[in-house]
């Protein structure tokens, strides 16, 4: 056999060998949906390396939401919350004091006072949130006059809100902070 002859035979034989080796071969190849599945694999270890701190994240919320300070009832983050009343001061066309909260739309403030003063010394009083919200023109002794009603109530967390004017509207004649200096010169 001559050298040439045995080159081609060989090669005959290497063809036939991988041919025969790809006929024996069937189904998906592997290799892909391996690379795949090692990339999900690593992402999810990943993110749940990353993951793992928010478990201990500190929550704003205070330890004694739901039971208050008293520390004999169970700490109930789902309680309901107190009740809480806005009352609403404002002045009318004759510069007397009215109030709306409740059932009570545009009454004098003496109406106020007395509803407050019926309101019975219990623990549901006591727990109360009052916030009055005065405009600006109501008299500061009118706010304290519904500030000391809750109180002799029994309310003891009332809060005093002020409705500020529009900040389009003009504040003075000389367009500054609304201020007159004494002596009234600007």
């Amino acid at each position: 056999m001559s050298a040439a002859h045995t080159r081609r035979r060989s090669k005959a034989l290497a063809r036939r060998d991988a041919l025969h080796n790809y006929s024996l071969h069937f189904g998906p190849n592997m290799t892909p949906m391996v690379d795949v599945v090692m990339v999900i694999l690593i992402f999810f270890m990943a993110s749940a390396a990353f993951m793992g701190d928010e478990w201990f994240l500190r929550a704003a919320i205070p330890f004694e939401a739901g039971r208050g300070t008293a520390t004999n009832k169970p700490n109930d983050p789902l309680a309901l919350p107190p009740t809480r009343l806005d009352v609403q001061l404002d002045v009318d066309r004759n510069g007397q004091t009215i109030v709306t909260v409740l059932d009570l739309k545009e009454a004098p403030l003496q109406a106020f006072l007395d509803r407050v003063a019926t309101f019975p010394q219990s623990k549901e009083t006591s727990e109360m949130e009052v916030v009055i919200r005065a405009a600006g023109a109501v008299p500061y002794r009118d706010v304290v006059r519904a500030h000391s009603a809750c109180d002799a109530a029994g309310i003891v967390k009332v809060g005093i809100s002020v409705k500020r004017a529009p900040a389009s509207a003009p504040a003075g004649a000389g367009g500054g902070a609304g201020v007159t200096p004494p002596g009234g010169a600007r």
